[in-house]
């Protein structure tokens, strides 16, 4: 039960990690031409956080007056059947997962944020980031995001348990629309990316076919990044050295593949996982 415990635990962390490509700021800055965006690439950057906590939430203090939520909680589900009706599309898995441990599922989360001009460069002078240009022209803008329907399962395999998500296509609408580089730029400074890095992903990034995961690493946390392919797709496969402790103290990598298409994004790992399994159930999805 504890080895179970704590692999949650870290699919949890995971999917944190997912969720920094919800949050208001970072999803308004990363689409320009957000009526024609269609996603072809997942890109994962693990970065050395550079905000202490108490700027953290100066910029939150800072900023939450430009932004609204509707996100709904999730809930358990007994069966696929119920967990389908629940989302409104069939639930994709690989091949030979038939069972689920247990299911949750998430219904959209709508967030919306109306660009402050005069408050967005306050948050990022608090941030020491007050090289970032921020156009007057995009006061008022209106970026709306909905996010899922998600679906989260926990399977078995050969003794361990493994993580399955589903979630529908992010849906983005931009008015006016604009040049998102300098919200992108801005955005990735205010989750504590440093400078350099920020401006050049800003620069070089396509917008209007990538969505960004920026991966925070504090203190003591490490992260390995590979690219993997899946024909006419790449998948990312990153691994937490030593994040799963067994019941005798032994530690364990977690390992996840990220990959996505055009009925969603997928996510699928588990404890000391071997990546050439994670890629057969990748290429087996149905």
């Amino acid at each position: 039960m504890r080895r179970r415990t704590t692999w949650i635990g870290v699919v949890l962390l995971a999917l944190s990690a997912l969720s920094v490509i919800l949050s208001p700021t970072l999803r308004a800055a990363a689409h320009d031409f957000l009526q024609g965006f269609r996603l072809r690439r997942l890109m994962v950057v693990p970065y050395t956080l550079s905000l202490n906590q108490d700027t953290a939430w100066t910029l939150h203090h800072i900023l939450e007056g430009d932004l609204s939520f509707e996100s709904p909680e999730a809930r358990p589900v007994q069966s696929l059947a119920e967990a389908e009706e629940a989302l409104g599309f069939p639930v994709r898995r690989p091949a030979g997962v038939d069972d689920f441990v247990l299911m949750d599922v998430s219904p959209g989360a709508s967030i919306q944020w109306t660009v402050n001009v005069g408050r967005l460069r306050e948050a990022l002078q608090a941030a020491s980031a007050e090289d970032v240009e921020v156009p007057e022209v995009l006061q008022g803008t209106v970026i709306t995001v909905t996010v899922g329907p998600i679906f989260f399962g926990s399977f078995e395999f050969q003794g361990a348990i493994y993580a399955w998500l589903h979630a529908a296509p992010p849906v983005y609408t931009m008015q006016p629309k604009g040049d998102v580089r300098p919200l992108a730029e801005a955005a990735l400074r205010l989750i504590g990316m440093p400078a350099a890095e920020a401006r050049r992903l800003a620069q070089t990034v396509d917008w209007g076919t990538t969505l960004l995961l920026p991966i925070p690493l504090g203190p003591g946390i490490t992260l390995e990044v590979e690219p993997r392919s899946l024909g006419d797709r790449e998948a990312t496969l990153f691994t937490f050295p030593e994040m799963v402790h067994t019941p005798s103290g032994e530690a364990l990598p977690a390992r996840m593949l990220l990959w996505s298409d055009d009925l969603g994004i997928y996510l699928i790992g588990g404890p000391n996982a071997d990546p050439e399994q994670l890629l057969r159930w990748a290429r087996s999805l149905r």
